[in-house]
């Protein structure tokens, strides 16, 4: 990405590092602290998993992650597409604003998730709603998504 922003003349601070823009030494630590491990790959994951506004995707092959995931949020809901009653437990989740682990993603996903993804979101009134499938379901603004991938160049 650096010679596309080159080639735009867009400015940048020399050998700025985009981790370090996300996260601090302290961060870092904490996150050491709370099991995940301290190489570059997991430490990006932990700075988007803490930083981004949207729904952020974890590239986690040998599943060390997870692990910090599951440690690290209380209350956390784990679903993989495919087990029984998956969409029902994040049609749960977006109701009740719960915290959600999407587990084990393929390349491409169900299109029913499609509007959480993309965060469809409409106003009724004072209300805010979103339609999963055919229904239109409650949608608490503490709900969060994060998605986990065992593939290690996901596109």
């Amino acid at each position: 990405w650096m010679p596309d922003l080159v080639e735009r003349k867009i400015p940048l601070t020399e050998g700025v590092d985009p981790l370090n823009v996300l996260a601090d030494d302290s961060d870092f630590a904490r996150w050491k602290n709370e099991g995940l491990p301290a190489d570059r790959i997991s430490l990006e994951n932990g700075a988007i998993i803490t930083q981004c506004s949207r729904w952020p995707l974890m590239i986690d092959p040998q599943l060390q992650g997870i692990k910090w995931i599951k440690s690290r949020e209380k209350d956390l809901k784990v679903v993989q597409i495919g087990q029984k009653r998956w969409l029902k437990e994040i049609v749960m989740a977006v109701q009740n604003g719960d915290v959600v682990l999407l587990e084990s993603v393929p390349e491409s996903l169900e299109a029913t998730l499609d509007p959480i993804l993309s965060r469809s979101i409409i106003r009724r009134g004072r209300q805010q709603v979103i339609k999963i499938g055919s229904e239109e379901v409650s949608y608490d603004p503490k709900f969060r998504l994060l998605l986990q991938t065992k593939l290690s160049n996901p596109h």
